[in-house]
């Protein structure tokens, strides 16, 4: 039978305390300092998807993009207490203009 996939969660504890019953992966952190080390620590320990709180994210993006030219692991954003920045909605927009070659998730104006 084949090892069950690994799910990280990285962010405060707030963020992270009703996965952690679900028995994911779960990294405590503060600061992208903090993020950064929890998810290179994630997917050293191969977790396959690493859920990012998108504060903490904001600070992390070239190591995200380093990430999104590997197979796994998956970094997602996800919002935190202080709500959506839009930065998972935009990194999710120019992904997918690169693979259609048209913005097709432009907002009207």
């Amino acid at each position: 039978m084949p090892e069950p996939t690994k799910i990280g969660v990285v962010g405060p504890k707030d963020i992270y305390l009703g996965f952690k019953s679900l028995g994911l992966l779960v990294m405590d952190a503060h600061t992208p300092r903090e993020a950064e080390a929890a998810i290179l620590e994630l997917a050293g320990q191969g977790a396959a998807i690493i859920f990012v709180a998108e504060g903490l994210a904001q600070g992390l993006l070239p190591l995200i993009e380093r990430f999104s030219r590997q197979p796994s692991p998956a970094i997602v954003m996800i919002p935190d207490h202080r709500g959506s920045l839009g930065l998972a909605r935009e990194r999710l927009r120019r992904l997918v203009e690169k693979a259609v070659g048209i913005d097709i998730l432009a907002e009207e104006r």
